[in-house]
């Protein structure tokens, strides 16, 4: 179900009563959000066609439906999107000194934007740091505009694929829609079932708590998490054997929905404490998911 202006505005203050330190990020991202929000009412349909009967033999082996830099997407618009938002952080303290930079990222040349767009299509983050250095702008920044940018596109397109899909037989952790990797998890309801998070399109599916996504391991030696200090519900899943680690929230101690774009940037604290322990054999043997 899409989110709604007034989802954003009471995740805003959720993150705010969490945690102070995010009150002005928050408030900046949510505002940037809901640009994108009230911009995807008129939006024009995507021309995308799902021309088959039946769903591809590939997709239950795994096989993602859709492949992201394949999408029929209106770069017209995106552009547009981008350019508001843009327009909007010249009203934020922190964004004022990056408008001329981000500007010049989408006056680079004709294809510029749409070259970067498929970098995050492609999560080639390399390529959109070199862009953001190259115009003295935070790569995170240039990430997230881009980001959201094409979020109403990719929504619009993800809502449409899944009614197509029995995402119950969705095994897998990446995305069932376009194969991106999850960026978040929750935990929700009587034992805590988990769904992820897409990075991308912003799918939720479920998945076993005790597998890693990523590597899909399953050896509870090689699994444990991290607590936020101070700040119940939230938490990081690690697994030593891949290295990588998942961001989660618990619904049953914190309020929903889950809002990709919010609650990453409200969780980067989580972010540095993993990239920290992740490689520490004594925090990969701490308390088992």
């Amino acid at each position: 179900m899409p989110i709604s202006l007034e989802d954003i505005t009471a995740k805003v203050q959720t993150i705010k009563n969490r945690n102070p330190v995010y009150a002005d990020l928050a408030q900046w991202v949510g505002e940037l959000l809901s640009t994108t929000v009230k911009a995807s009412e008129n939006f024009r349909p995507s021309d995308m066609k799902l021309d088959f009967d039946s769903l591809p033999k590939a997709w239950f082996q795994g096989k993602s439906l859709l492949n992201p830099v394949e999408l029929s997407l209106d770069w017209e618009q995106a552009k547009d999107l981008y350019k508001q938002l843009v327009d909007r952080i010249k009203t934020m303290e922190d964004g004022r000194r990056q408008v001329e930079g981000l500007l010049k990222a989408l006056a680079e040349d004709h294809d510029g934007i749409p070259i970067l767009m498929t970098a995050v299509l492609t999560s080639d983050f390399k390529a959109i740091q070199t862009t953001a250095q190259k115009f003295k702008v935070d790569p995170p920044v240039l990430t997230l505009l881009l980001r959201l940018s094409l979020r109403p596109a990719l929504l619009e397109t993800a809502q449409a694929v899944q009614g197509l899909l029995d995402l119950n037989q969705w095994t897998y952790g990446h995305c069932p829609v376009c194969g991106s990797a999850p960026k978040l998890a929750d935990l929700s309801g009587e034992g805590g079932k988990r769904s992820l998070h897409c990075s991308l399109c912003e799918t939720v599916w479920t998945y076993p708590r005790l597998q890693c996504p990523f590597c899909e391991n399953d050896n509870r030696k090689d699994l444990s998490y991290l607590r936020a200090e101070n700040e119940e519900g939230l938490r990081v899943d690690l697994c030593s054997r891949c290295g990588h680690y998942l961001k989660t929230i618990d619904l049953r101690e914190l309020p929903g929905p889950v809002i990709v774009p919010l609650d990453d940037v409200a969780t980067w604290h989580l972010d540095l404490v993993a990239q920290k322990n992740i490689d520490d054999s004594d925090t990969t043997k701490s308390r088992i998911i």
